[in-house]
């Protein structure tokens, strides 16, 4: 019996048309560009982004459109999109740990019958079923990891050390994911932080200076430019005669 790591959509039947979506820098570039659009938003709108969550529906808002939205999925009848949240990946020993905030996928890799893996018996080709999340996607990625910062004294050195594993959790993934496509093709990542303020900027620039030898890890920051300075604590700017 022998296992096959390709699948049977790459034979393409006569008269079915497969649409896939290329996952490579210029699909980067348009989410770096969302990415600056929602900094400018958020800085008129500092109360936009109040936790880590609303910062990842907000992205998710902004790209959604970006990417193939209701087309074929592995299997033609069943139809799909491109952008995903909390997507579970399999780790070295095969276990579900690995988990980016948002992926950009091929829809054409996505599998909800079956594995996109199979297998020959008694000389016929049989899909392995899925696994345990009950969905398989293959191929390449785009893997988004977001931090938010809302502390008012910035970012801190125990954030660019969560930072950091983050960064070095997409290249594991990334690593998993081509050797197990021999490298056909490609997964990207971008690691993104917003600072609800702009103090500790200068650490994140000293962490994005040591991450920028791999150019298919991108690392985006973003700021609200919120100065509690201009705050007070006195209702309706209250002021006592008598001191």
């Amino acid at each position: 019996m022998l296992i096959y790591n390709r699948k049977l959509s790459k034979q393409k039947p006569t008269g079915i048309i497969y649409t896939f979506m290329d996952i490579n820098l210029d699909s980067i570039s348009l989410i770096i560009r969302k990415l600056q659009e929602l900094e400018q938003i958020f800085q008129e709108n500092k109360a936009l982004i109040l936790t880590e969550n609303d910062l990842k529906c907000q992205l998710f808002r902004l790209i959604y459109d970006l990417f193939p939205i209701s087309h074929e999925t592995f299997s033609p009848d069943i139809k799909g999109c491109a952008v995903h949240s909390e997507v579970k990946f399999f780790d070295e020993d095969d276990k579900l740990t690995l988990v980016p905030d948002l992926i950009v996928v091929n829809t054409s890799n996505i599998s909800i019958y079956h594995s996109t893996e199979y297998e020959i018996i008694k000389h016929t080709p049989v899909y392995n079923s899925n696994p345990s999340k009950n969905f398989t996607i293959a191929g390449g990625a785009i893997l988004i990891e977001l931090k938010f910062c809302r502390d008012k004294n910035g970012i801190n050195d125990t954030d660019i050390f969560n930072y950091q594993q983050d960064v070095d959790k997409m290249i594991r993934l990334k690593e998993i994911i081509e050797n197990k496509n021999n490298g056909n093709e490609k997964v990207y990542g971008i690691f993104v932080a917003f600072n609800k303020t702009n103090l500790g900027e200068n650490k994140f620039q000293i962490f994005k200076n040591s991450n920028n030898h791999n150019d298919e890890i991108k690392i985006f920051y973003g700021t609200g430019m919120v100065d509690f300075a201009n705050t007070t604590k006195n209702p309706f700017n209250y002021i006592d005669d008598q001191l």
